[in-house]
C-alpha cells in the first residue's frame, strides 16, 4: 500500500513539472509578425503589448522590423501580444505610424499598412517562402567619435570564427537622439569590433557576453565596456505621495521622457507603501517623469515632470491638481470641529472660597459616628460581663 502511494505522489510530480515546463515554454513562446508599408516608411518598428497593459519591448518606437522579400519586413514578438502599433521615421518631422492593431495572441500575424495609415490584418500567409527563423539578440550601445560619419558592428563567436553578418563591416548602427548608436547581435556571439567610416577606422576585438552592453570609443580608438546604462548610473530615489481618501491601491508609474523608457512593465505600475502620513516606492534613479494612479489605475494624475535623481513628494488633490516638490511639505492639520472648546477660567486676586458640603452628607457623618459609638458601648459591656463570671 505503502509503495502505491509513494508511485502516485511520484507521478503527480512528474506531471506537475511537466505542466510548469510546458507553461514556461508558452510563456517564452516568439511568433513572428510581418508587415508590408507604404513607400516612405523608412526603418519601421514594432511596439506591441498585451491587454494587461504588459508591454512587449522597454522603450518607444519598440524594436525594429527586419527587411525580408517582396518589400515585406519581419520580427519576432512574444506570444502574449494583442496589440501593434506600426511606426517608422522616427526622429524626424515625417515620423508615422498606425492606430493600435488587435491581433490574436499567440497567432502568426501579417499587417499591410494603406496609405491612410489604416491596417488590414490576415493570419494567411502572403508571401510564399519561409520566414527567418527566430534568433535571439541583444543590444549594442555605442558613443564613438565625432569624426565618425558611419557606425557599424561587426561580431563572431570565437574562437570557431562563425560570423554574425555577412561582409565588413558588419551591421549598421543607428543613432538615437542621445547620441548613442544602437545596433543588434546575436547572443551566440562573443567577440565585436565597432568600426566607423566604412570600416577604415576600428577598436580592437572586444570580448563580450551575450547581453546588452555600451561601449565608448575615444579617438585614439580605446574604449570603455559596460553592461549598465552610464546615463543611468544613479541611485533609486523615493516617491512619496499623498491621494485623495477615495482612491484605493494607490500605484506609481515612472519613465524616462523623451525616449519612453519604463521603469515598470506594466500599467498600472507598482503599488505604493503606506509609511506615516505618505505612500511611499523606491524608483530608478534616472526617471523623469511619473503618473500617480489609484483605482486600479482608473484614476490618475497627468504626466508630471521630475527632476531626475532627486527624491520627490506629490499631493494629489484630485486627478486635475497634483503638486511636485523636493522636500516634504508641511503636512496641515486641521481641527476637529466635533470636539467641544474648552475655556479656562479668568484668573482673580480674591481668595479661593472653601466649597460649601451639603446637609445630607453633614447628616450622614453624624449618623455613622453615633452608631459607631453604640456598636463599641456594646461590645465594652459583653466584654465586662465575661470577666465577672
Amino acid at each position: 500500500m505503502k509503495n502505491t502511494i509513494a508511485i502516485l505522489i511520484a507521478l503527480v510530480m512528474m506531471v506537475s513539472c511537466l505542466s510548469l515546463t510546458a507553461f514556461a515554454a508558452e510563456d517564452n513562446e516568439m511568433v513572428p509578425v510581418l508587415v508590408k508599408v507604404p513607400e516612405g516608411w523608412d526603418a519601421p518598428n514594432c511596439w506591441a503589448w498585451a491587454d494587461d497593459g504588459t508591454n512587449a519591448f522597454a522603450a518607444w518606437p519598440g524594436e525594429a522590423f527586419e527587411a525580408w522579400e517582396e518589400g515585406w519586413y519581419y520580427i519576432y514578438v512574444p506570444s502574449f501580444v494583442q496589440n501593434i502599433i506600426v511606426n517608422a521615421n522616427q526622429g524626424t518631422d515625417d515620423a508615422v505610424q498606425t492606430d493600435g492593431i488587435v491581433v490574436e495572441a499567440g497567432k502568426e500575424v501579417w499587417i499591410t499598412v494603406a496609405e491612410d495609415n489604416s491596417a488590414e490584418v490576415s493570419y494567411e500567409a502572403q508571401l510564399r517562402g519561409e520566414i527567418p527563423a527566430y534568433v535571439e539578440k541583444f543590444v549594442v550601445h555605442a558613443y564613438v567619435p565625432l569624426s565618425w560619419k558611419t557606425v557599424n558592428m561587426w561580431a563572431w563567436s570565437a574562437p570557431d570564427g562563425t560570423n554574425a553578418f555577412e561582409a565588413w563591416p558588419g551591421e549598421g548602427m543607428v543613432e538615437g537622439d542621445d547620441g548613442w548608436f544602437t545596433g543588434k547581435a546575436p547572443t551566440w556571439i562573443n567577440s565585436l569590433i565597432i568600426n566607423g567610416n566604412e570600416g577604415s577606422v576600428q577598436t580592437e576585438d572586444i570580448s563580450v557576453e551575450g547581453k546588452e552592453l555600451w561601449i565608448t570609443v575615444y579617438e585614439d580608438l580605446t574604449y570603455d565596456l559596460s553592461y549598465e546604462d552610464p546615463n543611468k548610473a544613479v541611485p533609486n530615489i523615493t516617491v512619496h505621495a499623498q491621494v485623495p481618501d477615495d482612491w484605493s491601491a494607490p500605484c506609481c508609474w515612472a519613465w524616462s521622457a523623451p525616449d519612453g523608457t519604463n521603469a515598470f512593465s506594466s500599467w498600472p505600475g507598482e503599488a505604493l507603501t503606506q509609511d506615516g502620513d505618505w505612500y511611499t516606492i523606491e524608483v530608478p534613479g534616472w526617471i523623469n517623469s511619473v503618473i500617480i494612479n489609484g483605482n486600479e489605475g482608473s484614476v490618475q494624475t497627468s504626466d508630471l515632470s521630475v527632476e531626475a535623481g532627486k527624491d520627490v513628494w506629490v499631493v494629489v488633490t484630485d486627478p486635475e491638481n497634483a503638486t511636485v516638490s523636493y522636500e516634504e511639505p508641511a503636512i496641515e492639520v486641521v481641527p476637529d470641529e466635533t470636539e467641544a472648546p474648552t475655556t479656562e477660567a479668568p484668573a482673580t486676586d480674591a481668595p479661593a472660597e472653601e466649597p460649601a458640603q451639603e446637609s445630607g452628607s453633614s447628616t450622614a457623618i453624624i449618623i455613622g459616628v453615633i452608631v459607631a459609638v453604640v456598636i463599641v458601648a456594646g461590645v465594652a459591656a459583653v466584654v465586662i460581663k465575661k470577666k465577672k463570671k
